[in-house]
């Protein structure tokens, strides 16, 4: 590397030898200042001179190498462009990972070479922070916050973009420092508008769509108030401190849950009855998988990465709905199952007799219950779990049952009631809203002391059975 004026200095930082001489002499011929260097694979030296102005790194090796080599690299002051060589489909999850952009080993000189200005034009465009954005913007170091907002209304929107680009699907919330730069007048009216949307329940790019201010001022708008700490992006709702955002992680959790539980699953998993369910079961399990997966629940928030499940899982419920509800479509399906059972996964399309005795186990696990015999219903209630294994009433009440007699023995409560929780929590997740399931989650939940979690689950058990004995009792107890 040589220190000449207007000249990018570009560092090969590749262990690999192989990859390392024949990169560098590609771009030497193109007349670029290049060096090799292995030793450098693993981040910067002390006291390095001069700084290097892009990094090339191996994105096919170790991940967790790799990003603590790209973090050392960010560490410096100015930090160095990044640019990651991977062929394969690891070395692309490394990149993302690491918020770098990819090359192909494979490419030619000159495609690297124009890779490579590219990472020195977006070199401070690796992260967000205060230093970052007033050496982007060419302020000094002691530049009020109110000037760097300002400034930033005019920053080359392809930093802007290529900044927010990793954060795309991410959720925007505003922090406290919002009203410092509003009590410092270093917002316009359009920009105050603009912070409505930061709710934490939109990703970046439904508010840099969503307007008053056109995109690329947006774009700028978020730029700037990451880079002073004003918004977080995180890629989940950054906590449930809301309804809104509480709702939104819930939707996004069964999207998630579903799609990884009906792997290879039947239309009986799909709509959670069993085989000799009638219509009438068939209709009113449709209607409660619609209040959690039909379209209009879906579309009704912004699930960033995982609206792609939602469309496919309500089709897959249209489809079972069609076949299940059909008799002779039934019994082709039906025989369909039993020539492919080897390739199936279910918890649902089994045989009637194990199904009616579950559901009677499941009953005297409740009465014994109620009569104060926790060792006779975690019995019961086991018995019900082993004979329909995944049903969501048996699940969670084994799991409360199993809670009360742990207790009962000496256990620590607090544990207790965290570890059965987390069965309880699978076992609800993915699936249509079980009233009863969810009031022994609910149950657990205050076992957890986590009072607004248990009234969130008996919320939704009242919005569909505003009878419920137990969800009203239960809610009376928490105030709600």
């Amino acid at each position: 590397m040589y220190d000449r004026a207007g000249v990018t200095r570009v560092l090969l930082a590749l262990a690999d030898v192989g990859l390392g001489i024949p990169t560098q002499e590609g771009l030497e011929r193109l007349g670029r200042d290049v060096r090799w260097s292995a030793a450098h694979a693993a981040g910067p030296a002390p006291g390095m001179a001069p700084l290097p102005d892009v990094v090339v790194v191996d994105a096919d090796g170790d991940g967790a190498a790799l990003a603590a080599a790209v973090e050392a690299w960010r560490a410096l002051d100015p930090p160095p462009g990044i640019l990651g060589l991977g062929l394969t489909a690891a070395a692309a999850g490394h990149a993302t990972a690491c918020r770098i952009p990819l090359c192909s080993p494979g490419a030619t000189a000159t495609e690297l070479a124009a890779a490579i200005d590219a990472a020195a034009r977006m070199r401070l465009a690796a992260s967000m922070s205060p230093a970052l954005a007033r050496r982007a913007l060419d302020l000094p170091a002691d530049a009020p916050p109110a000037m760097v907002t300002a400034a930033a209304r005019t920053v080359d929107v392809e930093l802007a973009r290529a900044a927010l680009r990793w954060h795309a699907h991410s959720y925007a919330t505003a922090t406290e420092v919002v009203a410092e730069l509003r009590a410092a007048r270093a917002l316009i009216v359009p920009e105050i508008e603009t912070l409505g949307q930061l709710s934490g329940t939109r990703t970046v790019q439904t508010v840099v769509r969503a307007g008053p201010l056109e995109p690329y001022a947006t774009a700028r708008l978020l730029w700037v108030l990451a880079s002073l700490g004003a918004v977080t992006f995180s890629p989940e709702p950054i906590d449930a401190a809301t309804p809104a955002r509480r709702a939104l992680r819930e939707l996004r959790a069964h999207l998630r849950a579903r799609a990884a539980r009906l792997d290879r699953g039947t239309f009986y998993d799909v709509l959670e009855v069993p085989p000799a369910a009638e219509t009438e079961h068939v209709m009113t399990a449709v209607a409660l998988l619609e209040r959690r997966y039909g379209l209009a629940a879906t579309s009704a928030h912004d699930l960033g990465d995982c609206a792609a499940l939602a469309a496919p899982a309500w089709d897959q419920i249209e489809r079972a709905k069609k076949v299940l509800l059909d008799i002779a479509s039934r019994g082709r399906y039906n025989d369909w199952l039993r020539d492919h059972w080897s390739e199936i996964r279910t918890s649902w399309a089994i045989d009637a007799t194990a199904t009616r005795a579950a559901g009677e186990a499941y009953a005297r696990a409740q009465h014994a219950l109620a009569a104060g015999d926790p060792h006779r219903a975690l019995s019961e209630a086991a018995a019900a779990a082993r004979l329909h294994p995944g049903h969501p009433d048996y699940e969670t009440g084994l799991a409360w049952a199993r809670y009360r007699v742990e207790v009962i023995g000496g256990a620590d409560a607090a544990a207790a009631a965290r570890r059965e929780r987390k069965v309880a929590t699978a076992a609800t997740a993915g699936v249509r809203p079980w009233p009863r399931a969810l009031v022994a989650l609910a149950l657990l939940c205050i076992a957890d002391r986590d009072a607004d979690s248990a009234r969130w689950h008996l919320r939704e058990v009242l919005a569909i059975d505003p009878g419920s004995p137990a969800a009203r009792q239960l809610m009376t107890r928490l105030g709600g």
